[in-house]
């Protein structure tokens, strides 16, 4: 485990993905070394379980690849590329991936952290390596 004055590096291509649930996999790449806020990469295939949710995090949701709805208390957001959604906490919402050309690849900052993700993908990792 970095210290927090350590600078950590990766690439999350050649990280394990982890399975969340149909149409959906992740991996997490920061958490306990960035004090603060947890990073996760996404992949949504066309078909995704659609499981609306809240959690006490706040969440900045940016689409890296693919296009998809984005769901933040009933209203849709059409994302593409290069689009951002700020999730309030405690607010309901999901995504939707139903006519993209790729999977949809984003990137999901929480504030604050969310260690049961950290801990969830360690874990996962963990069985990988017996």
């Amino acid at each position: 485990m970095a210290k927090a004055s350590e600078a950590v590096h990766g690439n999350f291509y050649e990280s394990p993905w982890q399975p969340v649930r149909a149409g959906i996999g992740r991996v997490v790449f920061a958490g306990a070394h960035t004090k603060g806020c947890t990073l996760a990469v996404a992949e949504c295939q066309n078909g995704n379980a659609v499981r609306p949710h809240t959690h006490p995090h706040a969440q900045l949701a940016i689409v890296l690849r693919g296009q998809c709805d984005y769901y933040v208390e009933g209203k849709a957001y059409r994302m593409k590329e290069g689009s951002w959604l700020w999730v309030p906490a405690g607010v309901e919402h999901y995504i939707h991936v139903y006519d993209s050309d790729v999977p949809v690849m984003n990137l999901d900052v929480f504030f604050p952290d969310r260690m049961e993700y950290v801990d969830a993908y360690d874990e996962f990792v963990a069985g990988l390596e017996k």
